[in-house]
């Protein structure tokens, strides 16, 4: 990049957003603002986190996603807006759209919103309230005429396997037969991708996908067999057809969200649902993602 590029950061205190704002100031001509809420974090851990991006050179502004007048003196003079915000209705569909109209009042060209998951444009409204949000704050920022991009990367590949193994007891856990494709990207990886994906003035409006690896929970035991020596039991849940009707019984059930969500995520993934089928990692070729046995090789570490 030769030509000077401002871009404004919201969510850089999170786990995502923290690896985007390190590789955004990696990148040649970006001057880097980190949108903070008024009074900064709270949390200490954030509060060091986001003196390291001062000290590479980031610059904090704060600002209120219900304040019109504060997200318009966070967004003068901003060529590009990304977003790694996390929470609710209030904060994804409500404070985005807020932040992207601050953009456009502005002149900025382009708003990269919180997506970073599989293809949720695929998915049937009202099967995942993440997504649900996510899709109507996209389709209200379309709206607006400003330019948007999607970064789509499947699951993230870190958690995910991270979530499959057990090194204790040798066992890898999941819905299906273990051999379904699931598409997935370090969350590391995700934030190179989007650093570059915001700067580059050539990506046209619309879903841009990236997949790290193509792995299977069968994938994922027989990386942790090479890397251990050891043999790891595979176990199914049950099949798709009985996560399916698992999932309707607590559904209706009325339970708590947060008691079936983990089950429509596997549900899109080992049927393809939401797969990410256009994946332009080809785009960056100087970027190699992170590989399986990479990642299982540090939840050996993180269980040692």
């Amino acid at each position: 990049m030769t030509e000077r590029n401002t871009v404004l950061l919201a969510g850089s205190t999170g786990m995502l957003g923290g690896r985007i704002a390190h590789h955004l100031l990696d990148e040649p001509g970006a001057a880097v603002r980190l949108l903070v809420r008024p009074g900064g974090p709270a949390d200490p851990a954030k509060k060091e986190a986001l003196a390291r991006l001062e000290e590479r050179g980031a610059a904090v502004v704060e600002g209120d996603l219900a304040d019109a007048a504060s997200l318009d003196a966070a967004t003068a003079g901003v060529d590009v807006v990304v977003s790694a915000l996390q929470g609710g209705p209030d904060t994804i569909v409500d404070g985005q759209v807020a932040l992207a109209r601050a953009a456009l009042r502005n002149g900025a060209r382009r708003i990269v919103p919180s997506d970073f998951a599989a293809d949720l444009f695929a998915a049937s409204p009202g099967q995942h309230p993440f997504f649900d949000w996510r899709r109507t704050a996209d389709e209200a920022i379309a709206e607006l005429g400003i330019e948007h991009v999607h970064v789509l990367n499947g699951a993230f590949l870190d958690g995910f396997a991270a979530s499959l193994v057990d090194h204790a007891a040798c066992t890898v856990t999941f819905w299906g037969t273990g051999d379904e494709l699931i598409e997935a990207t370090t969350v590391d990886d995700t934030a190179r991708y989007t650093a570059r994906v915001a700067l580059d003035r050539g990506v046209p409006s619309g879903k841009f996908g990236v997949v790290g690896s193509r792995i299977s929970a069968a994938a994922v035991a027989d990386a942790a067999e090479r890397l251990t020596g050891q043999r790891y039991t595979r176990t199914s849940l049950g099949t798709v057809d009985e996560l399916r009707a698992r999932l309707a019984d607590t559904r209706a059930s009325g339970a708590g969200l947060e008691t079936w969500i983990g089950d429509v995520y596997w549900l899109f993934m080992v049927t393809g649902v939401t797969a990410v089928r256009d994946p332009q990692n080809g785009r960056y070729p100087d970027i190699t993602p992170t590989s399986l046995d990479d990642v299982v090789a540090q939840t050996l570490t993180f269980h040692e």
